[in-house]
């Protein structure tokens, strides 16, 4: 009896050992089907990656995105800027010129014909290709902001940038389109106290090549930054963009190879640092604080002058109240004494 249930036992283990096997034998199959459906979904991957934009086809995309827009913008400035002349030229001093100087901070005409000529197209060119990467930075992509322009104002549309300044958030303008960037990159530069002398030059000598190194206070780069300009410029031919009536045309020689790689090398260093990185200068908001501490002057120097006109015209209410009594009490008098007269001839 006890030998036939060992052997019954005996049958079982075997059994059980060999339903173990062949579940090992699909658990072994089943994780090379894994690995080889690993294998190619990581191909597949790879096949379908996408394929880095060549920089010719980023730099043909961002010309035909910007032109046209550019071209737009600044017609529309130097009209205004043709017309302020003309005005000032036969001597108007219309409410269009004292609305424009307040606006753009000046005092003079001068002034404010500085402020108004619109700057050469080929350094607006220039500035947007670096500062959004020709068109591949976030801030671009996610804002429209293709000159790095920073934000000062909670309630305006806006975007943070992933860099800080010490502890503090960077904040850059969120535009609805690139024509309204634009628009806004070339009026910041028009009032800004930081470019007084960008603006001066560009009115009486205006080279791209000479005009780009008084930008040194629009990035934190300093001088190195208009080197970069005029190299991109020169590199991209993009003087063929200005408008020949308002620059000084030089002849631009043909680079050589090695200086052609030279301006080449210097264009990728200052794209790379652009990609996703803030490089726009603080001077810039200091410019701003500046102007809000100028508004506030002035509202602080129209507050006064309120209350003085105030108080002298209550002083003047209290003169004239004190006239009208005056004058009332003699004419008072004057009818007593004429009662009086009359009075006294009846008797």
């Amino acid at each position: 009896m006890f030998g036939y249930f060992y052997q019954l036992q005996n049958k079982q283990v075997k059994q059980l050992r060999q339903e173990v096997n062949k579940l090992n034998e699909k658990i072994e199959l089943l994780q090379k089907n894994e690995q080889q459906l690993k294998v190619k979904l990581e191909e597949a991957l790879e096949k379908n990656k996408p394929k880095p934009i060549p920089v010719s086809v980023k730099k043909k995309r961002f010309i035909n995105m910007m032109v046209p827009a550019l071209n737009e913008v600044y017609d529309e400035l130097k009209q205004q800027f043709l017309e302020v002349q003309n005005y000032i030229d036969e001597n108007k001093q219309t409410e269009k010129i004292k609305s424009l100087k307040e606006f753009y901070k000046v005092e003079t005409n001068q002034e404010l014909l500085y402020a108004l000529k619109p700057h050469p197209k080929s350094i607006a060119l220039a500035q947007g290709a670096m500062e959004s990467a020709w068109g591949q930075s976030r801030f671009f992509k996610e804002a429209n902001n293709i000159f790095g322009v920073w934000s000062f104002n909670k309630n305006e549309p806006r975007i943070a940038a992933s860099g800080k300044r010490g502890s503090k958030t960077i904040w850059l303008k969120k535009y609805a389109s690139v024509k309204e960037s634009i628009k806004d990159y070339y009026i910041t530069l028009s009032r800004s106290s930081a470019f007084k002398e960008f603006r001066k030059v560009n009115y009486e000598n205006p080279d791209p090549f000479l005009l780009v190194t008084k930008l040194d206070r629009y990035s934190e780069k300093k001088a190195a930054y208009g080197r970069e300009l005029a190299a991109m410029i020169k590199y991209n031919k993009f003087t063929k963009y200005d408008d020949k009536e308002f620059i000084v045309q030089k002849e631009q020689k043909t680079l050589t190879k090695e200086e052609a790689q030279k301006e080449e090398e210097l264009e990728n260093s200052a794209i790379q640092n652009s990609n996703d990185e803030v490089t726009t200068s603080r001077e810039i908001e200091d410019s701003i604080k500046e102007d809000k501490v100028v508004k506030q002057e002035k509202n602080s120097n129209e507050n006064k002058t309120l209350q003085t006109e105030q108080k002298k015209s209550l002083e003047e209410n209290k003169i004239n109240k004190k006239q009208k009594k005056i004058e009332k009490t003699e004419k008072i008098e004057n009818i007593t004494k004429d009662s009086e007269k009359i009075e006294e001839e009846t008797k």
